[in-house]
């Protein structure tokens, strides 16, 4: 009987392990747009794109201050079949005439391709010169961006005190 139970443990742990080694999880959706400064489309526009702190790639923005980054799937490792939560670290820096703008920093909560555009394409403008950047939950990832696109946000989520105006506990 305990044999049984190895065995059929065994199995299981094995048949969730090929299931997940043929999931690949997506680091970075694929994104292109347009990158502005002062209202207007910024040619030579340097972007350099990071996951998990690692420079992965770059490009140049044209002469309509168009660009494109490909997608990012996860390559396997050894260990991948195991359960993880997922969380990536993104992060683009647009640099124009030597200055460094924070064009995207954000969390990716879930491995989907398009997950941060709720299974849309990534387009995406861009405003170098905005003061502030905008702050959005997206499938429970959090981004601080210079950008827009079409997506709706996640719902607020209040966190109230527990407490009234008074003090009382509500």
């Amino acid at each position: 009987m305990f044999k049984k139970i190895i065995i059929s443990f065994i199995l299981l742990i094995f048949s969730y392990g090929v299931y997940a080694m043929s999931v690949k999880p997506c680091l970075f959706s694929g994104m292109t747009g347009v990158i502005n400064y002062e209202g207007k489309p910024a040619a030579n526009v340097r972007l350099l794109r990071k996951i998990e702190g690692k420079d992965v790639d770059e490009t140049i923005t044209d002469e309509n201050g168009y660009f494109e980054f490909k997608v990012v799937f996860k390559k396997k490792a050894f260990f991948d079949f195991l359960p993880t939560e997922f969380a990536v670290q993104q992060i683009i820096t647009a640099i124009r005439d030597d200055k460094e703008y924070p064009m995207w920093i954000g969390v990716k909560r879930h491995e989907e391709e398009n997950a941060e555009s709720r299974g849309k394409p990534l387009v995406v403008e861009c405003e170098l010169t905005l003061e502030e950047e905008n702050y959005m939950r997206i499938n429970d990832g959090i981004y601080f961006t210079l950008c827009t696109w079409d997506v709706e946000a996640d719902p607020k989520i209040d966190h109230g005190t527990g407490f009234d105006e008074s003090g009382e506990k509500s």
